[in-house]
């Protein structure tokens, strides 16, 4: 291929990137001060609860829609006239799992983790955090990923950054403003700017056409395949969260929570790239492995580099999480130097997970990432009972790494099976 022509595939990419990278980037530093604001407005105790609460709600996020989202993007990428149908599907899932898990919230979060010794004032903070979270959170995620699926990723990067926006904005005008000082006044705000944000979500979303509302059979085991393999990460990513909870101080818990959330916002680089080339790696994944190995091979290359200079960037920067989040945390810098490389095989793993996702294996991508999970559970809540914060640390490394060499280890057999497929099939024509 012509180096014209190389260059003229590899700009719109590349600009594609940057926009859906910087979008990202602005989100992610939007997050990073919203909790700064938090944390320094709730102080220690307040933050923890309200940290401890936020890993119930991931996990409850995980299940809401049974992975309907992937499910979208995958099937509308492959042919745009499947939109109504599939969209419908998602909000009804989306609908029936978000209430079902309301409810479970609204009866278990105020025995679990209480933030007021009012029964009343707890219920309703519940429910409102709840409903934020993880009806309203999947909501306006849905209609992300239904521009990601029409490749306009302009408009789904804009949401992205509105989201952000409206959520510090938030915190910036409760906190700052009015001075909120405790999480169950942070709710009503938080539940505020998911309404805006979900509003403005479902007027945009009319543009690409209206909904079909039919359950698409076929696509429900799919999707429930493809979401509890988050359901089950999501879980091993805040066991250790609650534990530290139940076994250490409440600046541990929320160092160690404001940890991770860096840690989260270093992958969004990667994010960007992954939600980029998922709908052309689900076209190329029709035809085979061992055809599509190839752009496989150069996005594993790009998301090392990316993963490497990510944390890279962490490391260096962290001293200076103090001056954001506040001295009360003493311990955020050195838990995100040892957390920030974490993002390595992360990257690495993810390449070929997303692989099997955009050919539509969500079983073999749902046994590798479950089995390793399920495992991880275990030993996480093990070691971090008995090394507390290191034994998370420790156990964090060791599964991400397991799972890393287990997707490419079975990446490599299938392309090899592929090949071989098609080599057998030559002689017979």
């Amino acid at each position: 291929m012509a180096t014209a022509d190389i260059f003229k595939k590899l700009v719109p990419m590349a600009i594609s990137y940057v926009g859906s990278g910087g979008s990202l980037i602005a989100s992610s530093v939007a997050q990073l001060i919203t909790f700064a604001i938090l944390a320094r407005s709730l102080g220690a105790d307040q933050f923890a609860s309200y940290v401890t609460i936020i890993a119930f709600a991931a996990v409850a996020q995980q299940i809401c829609g049974l992975g309907s989202q992937e499910t979208l993007v995958r099937r509308v990428a492959q042919d745009l006239r499947e939109f109504p149908r599939m969209f419908g599907h998602s909000l009804l899932l989306t609908l029936w799992t978000g209430v079902a898990l309301t409810v479970i919230g609204i009866i278990v979060l105020p025995i679990v983790t209480p933030v007021s010794t009012d029964v009343v004032e707890n219920v309703v903070t519940m429910t409102l955090m709840v409903l934020s979270t993880v009806l309203l959170a999947r909501f306006i995620s849905l209609v992300n990923a239904a521009y990601i699926a029409h490749s306009n990723f302009i408009v789904a990067n804009t949401l992205d950054v509105m989201f952000s926006l409206l959520r510090l904005l938030a915190a910036f005008s409760g906190c700052m403003l009015f001075g909120v000082h405790t999480a169950a006044g942070w709710a009503g705000w938080l539940f505020a700017a998911h309404c805006v944000a979900a509003l403005i979500s479902g007027a945009i979303v009319l543009r690409l056409g209206r909904p079909r509302f039919e359950i698409v059979r076929e696509e429900i085991k799919i999707g429930a395949l493809f979401s509890t393999q988050f359901i089950i990460k999501a879980l091993r990513g805040n066991i250790e969260i609650v534990l530290l909870g139940l076994l250490t101080s409440s600046e541990v818990v929320s160092s160690y929570g404001l940890a991770r959330r860096v840690l989260d916002s270093s992958y969004l680089a990667l994010e960007a790239l992954n939600r980029l080339i998922y709908p052309g790696s689900a076209v190329a994944m029709m035809s085979g492995f061992h055809l599509a190995f190839g752009r496989v091979r150069k996005v594993a290359i790009a998301s090392i580099g990316i993963a490497v200079l990510a944390a890279v960037a962490v490391f260096v920067l962290a001293p200076l999480m103090p001056l954001l989040f506040g001295d009360e945390y003493h311990s955020v810098v050195g838990f995100t130097r040892i957390l920030c490389w974490l993002v390595i095989p992360i990257a690495i793993g993810a390449v070929a997970l997303e692989a099997f996702g955009a050919a539509g294996r969500q079983d073999l991508r749902a046994i590798i990432v479950n089995t390793a999970s399920v495992a991880a559970l275990v030993l996480i809540a093990g070691s971090t009972f008995i090394a507390g914060v290191d034994g998370a640390f420790a156990s964090a490394y060791l599964v991400e790494t397991v799972i890393a060499v287990a997707a490419w280890l079975i990446l490599w057999r299938l392309v090899d099976a592929d090949r071989n497929r098609d080599a057998r099939a030559v002689p017979a024509q």
